[in-house]
């Protein structure tokens, strides 16, 4: 076989490897003659000759079709070879043991130092980048041969291998060869989900245009015809949807009616508060909080949600522990040191793990739908929608990013809206944190799907739309394509990207407890003169935000505690007021000595702290969004303000409706108290039988 480099000359060189084989001699204007492979360099090729090739050519994209000389060759005379500065056309095949890559003149005949000839290429299609990637490969041939298909025919063989994997698995388990207990059902879920996402995908995209013409089109229409008639039913219907909620939860449990009323106390403020009270748009207001009630009663009041959401919570958790032995191999096998040998590294596999499923398009389709609901019911639009729904699973600075080319031309509304979205939220690899920490997983997630809605209601009550958006048309975002050549190269960059947030979260909690107890130490120092030297900052803020507490259906016997973390998170941050809500948490599962909550106090307390919104995260919002719009950074710091005071009540409603819905779980409440009888009764069994010995002794 003989070695030779096709060269296309032009201003930027990419080197893309290929081979070419007697299937493709069609394309290839070859000398006539006869060459043998050893043979010396003024020999002629046969056509059909396999024949290697390295091409350089110029793809300015992903892809791009080159054109070049299609002439057939003429033997009869010499021919000549363009110049190799000329515009990409000129196309040269040289023997790699000759001298020469490309002619040195116009005067370079085919029959000269060098064997030449002249390729069609007006129909080949090149997707590299600026890489030499060495010599082709057994990979390549079958690229080349495949070619589009190329992706259909690995996914069709791996699907046809897990189609073998499932039977087989199926089969065992019939026959009962696997070990006792060996249970199949969840794989069986897992394949149907697959299956039946897979062709679902497969019938919206296939008959895209057919759904949209003999689906969609009638339905918009029946709307339009039947609107005055469905725009009153859609109204209602939900309204009487909560109201049966609520008025369920008020037999269940009268006293969380209390909730309620603070309920509708921050309503009332926000209200009062508003830029334009007049101006409100009740729709996306109504069917945000709508959003919210449906969600928290899907998981806390139905057994079916909420059995699927503490699944979904201890497979995260499970899922997550796995940074442990990433932990444990750089750091070693140690408990000292729990945070930062425990829970950091957990924001950087969890890190990594959100940025391939971007590169592989799954957070994109998760968030997309969910942002479709939301723009369906709330009305807002498709940018503020997707940037709500992003902040479910990123951080105030990531979820921007999702509609970064729409920041500068949207209106104030909307930018509150994006603001309010981060402050009531929180990242989900701090969220895996606060979960490693002890902190229940299904009331964080919980929390984190319905703060989405709930900020948007809340935003469009503070700051309703005044102008009109240059984006209320627009029905899809833009979907920027992805840096990443591959999925390994998207998860070391999501581990990488994830140093800056872990040193962020390290050094703001070293700062703020140093401050916290500088903040102690100087409150004490002041309550020394009045008699009470035991003041503090947290007792201030217990104080403070005591009746704030009360009305959000907390035990008046938690009240001042729970306050307390209200207070640590708002002028803190929310990392602190986990920690030591954590610390409640592990005192009555594994009844430790010192001070508890009540298992309803833990859960209102849970909603509550989930956000960013406190004095730092100003701070965070403006560095993230201002490098975004420029142009935006006066109206994003007049915004600041009340948009935090948006995401701080927005947490505190979610807060709400978990109290009203929630009633005491006697079996984690009373933990404890059956450790201690049963402790208690083998105290006394022993008793018992050692007086019985004694007896019979005697």
């Amino acid at each position: 076989m003989s070695e030779f480099r096709i060269s296309i000359r032009a201003k930027t060189i990419f080197r893309f490897p290929f081979s070419v084989h007697t299937a493709l001699n069609g394309s290839l204007g070859l000398l006539p003659g006869e060459r043998k492979d050893g043979e010396g360099s003024n020999g002629k090729l046969s056509e059909g000759a396999n024949v290697q090739f390295k091409i350089v050519t110029v793809p300015a994209f992903s892809a791009i079709t080159l054109s070049g000389n299609m002439e057939p060759l003429d033997t009869s005379s010499p021919k000549k070879i363009p110049k190799c500065n000329d515009s990409g056309v000129g196309i040269q095949l040289t023997d790699l043991s000759g001298s020469s890559d490309c002619g040195s003149s116009e005067t370079d005949h085919l029959n000269g130092k060098s064997d030449a000839l002249i390729i069609d290429v007006s129909e080949l299609e090149v997707d590299g980048r600026n890489d030499d990637y060495g010599t082709s490969s057994l990979i390549e041939l079958v690229s080349r041969i495949c070619g589009s298909n190329l992706q259909m025919v690995v996914v069709g063989f791996l699907s046809l291998l897990y189609a073998a994997y499932f039977v087989w698995a199926v089969a065992l388990s019939a026959i009962g060869k696997c070990d006792e207990g060996h249970n199949v059902m969840p794989l069986v879920y897992l394949t149907i989900a697959a299956v039946g996402g897979i062709f679902l995908w497969y019938v919206t995209t296939r008959f895209d245009d057919e759904l949209e013409e003999k689906v969609a089109k009638p339905f918009k229409n029946f709307m339009k015809a039947h609107w005055s008639v469905l725009k009153w039913l859609l109204s209602v219907v939900p309204f009487l949807g909560v109201l049966a909620i609520i008025i369920v939860s008020a037999f269940q449990r009268p006293s969380n009616l209390m909730s309620l009323v603070g309920w509708l106390s921050l309503v009332v403020f926000l209200f009062i508060s508003s830029r334009a009270p007049k101006k409100i748009n009740w729709r996306p207001v109504l069917g945000g909080f709508a959003l919210q009630f449906y969600f928290a009663t899907m998981i806390l009041k139905w057994d079916k949600g909420y059995n699927l959401f503490d699944s979904i919570g201890k497979i995260f958790t499970k899922f997550l522990s796995y940074s442990n032995y990433g932990a444990e191999f750089v750091f070693g096998s140690t408990n000292e040191h729990f945070f930062a040998f425990k829970v950091l590294p957990v924001i950087i596999f969890f890190s990594c793990v959100i940025t391939m499923l971007y590169y592989l398009g799954v957070m994109q389709a998760i968030i997309g739908k969910i942002a479709f609901v939301m723009r369906i019911t709330l009305g807002t639009t498709a940018a503020e929608s997707l940037c709500a729904a992003g902040n479910i699973f990123v951080g105030q600075t990531e979820a921007p990013i999702l509609i970064r080319p729409f920041l500068p031309i949207m209106t104030r509304s909307e930018l509150h809206a994006v603001m309010v979205g981060g402050f009531a939220t929180i990242a989900g690899a701090v969220l895996a944190a606060y979960i490693m920490k002890g902190v229940s997983a299904i009331h964080l997630l919980t929390a984190s799907v319905m703060n989405a809605p709930t900020a948007l209601a809340v935003s469009k009550i503070l700051y309703p739309e005044l102008g009109c958006s240059k984006l209320a048309k627009m029905k899809e975002t833009i979907k920027e394509k992805q840096p990443y050549n591959n999925v390994i190269e998207a998860a070391a960059a999501g581990a990488s990207s994830a140093i800056s947030l872990v040193a962020n979260v390290g050094a703001n909690l070293i700062a703020f407890v140093a401050l916290l107890f500088f903040f102690n130490s100087v409150v004490a120092w002041f309550g020394t003169f009045v008699c009470h030297p035991e003041l503090s900052f947290e007792m201030i803020c217990s104080y403070l935000f005591m009746p704030l507490a009360y009305l959000m259906g907390v035990e008046w016997k938690d009240a001042g505690v729970v306050a307390e973390l209200i207070g640590i998170k708002t002028f803190l941050n929310e990392f602190i007021a986990y920690d030591k809500l954590a610390g409640f948490i592990t005192n009555r599962v594994k009844c430790q000595a010192g001070p508890v909550l009540s298992v309803r106090s833990e859960i209102i307390a849970t909603y509550a702290l989930c956000g960013f919104a406190n004095l730092s995260s100003i701070g965070i919002q403006l560095g993230g969004l201002g490098p975004m719009a420029p142009n935006r950074l006066g109206d994003l710091a007049q915004l600041a303000i009340t948009a935090l005071m948006g995401g701080i009540c927005t947490n505190l409603m979610t807060a709400c409706v978990a109290g009203l819905l929630v009633v005491e779980m006697p079996f984690e409440a009373a933990s404890c108290m059956n450790a201690t009888n049963a402790s208690m009764n083998t105290t006394l069994a022993i008793m018992n039988s050692t007086v019985f010995n004694s007896s019979a002794a005697i």
